[in-house]
């Protein structure tokens, strides 16, 4: 029997990011204990599933939060964000050495914007659609 598998685009797009990014903690998961000011900005890519397409094809939608800077200044989480957004939605994720990616599903990207928190950090959240390739196992 072969079992086609959905991709890991939390490890690899963590992974991408890190390579272009590198004065940042990128990771699939908040960490639970943040103190403020951050000592380097932290960014969280979670992978909310989406629908298979095909037995091997999947789409994937990503969330992403960005946590920088502070709510008295916004700008570097805004900066950040921005940037992120750019890397994640560029032509050359596609065709990237190992890319799971088949194409960027542009009625499911948004964002950057602000989300309220409690934490004296700011936070900025987007999202990108992607239509990805299994992996046979």
């Amino acid at each position: 029997m072969t079992l086609y598998l959905p991709p890991d685009m939390e490890l690899f797009l963590t992974g991408w990011l890190r390579s272009r990014i590198p004065k940042a903690r990128f990771t699939n998961r908040e960490p639970e204990q943040l103190s403020t000011p951050l000592e380097q900005p932290v960014i969280v890519i979670r992978d909310d599933s989406g629908p298979a397409t095909s037995q091997v094809t999947f789409d994937r939608s990503i969330g992403v939060s960005v946590l920088a800077g502070s709510k008295t200044n916004d700008k570097p989480a805004n900066d950040l964000a921005r940037l992120i957004y750019a890397h994640l939605t560029c032509e050359e994720i596609v065709t990237a050495r190992e890319s799971p990616i088949a194409a960027l599903i542009g009625s499911g990207c948004n964002g950057p914007y602000p989300v309220q928190d409690d934490h004296d950090y700011a936070r900025r959240y987007l999202t990108v659609e992607y239509s990805t390739v299994g992996t046979i196992q």
